[in-house]
């Protein structure tokens, strides 16, 4: 396992593979799902980095914010107390982090992400006629989308920009840049094609979106 790989391990409860990349830039919009992330966590997210990154030099900066900054948190108190751990720290090797800063992200948003963004690429796929009923089409994505999330830590920046835009797409447009790699991921295993009971399909354009979210 690289050191990546075992930073990982050590933050995030079960997942032990390496993260996924954002591909579709731009900020964070200050949506619902941006705002999910409180002041102190947004301080851990760079604390770990600057412990992680900066001091010891386990990895590449950017590399560490990609990762970091895309994960949720639970509480404050819980987040306050890695923070104190950090900053005290040592380098140990092989490099890991303080046993206060393991286990505590909280992956529950990306769950409820997975719902929002079937229901958000759904109502596009009927008003484009991709599909022809909201709840059988919701059924046919969270199939799709099911190794995605399943696999899923955190969101990159655009997931709010991600629904919105999806909300307003024109028909036939290409996949939102916001979308493509929004959820993040423990691996880079494109979505396979899945086929329902009784023959149905998610459409062409539908498979599309789902396939292009994890990232």
């Amino acid at each position: 396992m690289s050191p990546r790989q075992s930073l990982l391990a050590a933050a995030v409860v079960l997942f032990v593979a390496c993260s996924g990349k954002y591909d579709g830039g731009g900020a964070g919009t200050g949506g619902e799902y941006d705002a999910k992330r409180s002041t102190t966590c947004k301080s851990w997210q760079d604390a770990t980095c600057d412990f992680l990154a900066d001091k010891c030099q386990a990895q590449a900066r950017a590399d560490c914010d990609l990762l970091y900054q895309s994960l949720f948190c639970k509480d404050d108190a819980t987040m306050q107390t890695c923070i104190g751990k950090l900053s005290q720290a040592s380098c140990p090797s092989p490099i890991d982090l303080p046993a206060e800063c393991k286990n505590i992200n909280d992956a529950a948003p990306v769950a409820e992400y997975c719902k929002d963004f079937a229901r958000a690429a759904c109502k596009f796929g009927v008003r484009c006629k991709e599909a022809s009923d909201q709840a059988a089409c919701e059924a046919e994505m969270a199939v799709e989308l099911a190794a995605t999330c399943s696999s899923g830590v955190g969101l990159a920046p655009g997931a709010d920009a991600c629904l919105s835009e999806l909300s307003s797409l024109a028909c036939g447009s290409q996949v939102p840049a916001s979308c493509k790699g929004v959820i993040k991921v423990l691996n880079d295993s494109p979505a396979a094609e899945v086929v329902h009971p009784g023959g149905a399909q998610v459409s062409g354009a539908l498979r599309e979106i789902a396939a292009g979210a994890g990232g």
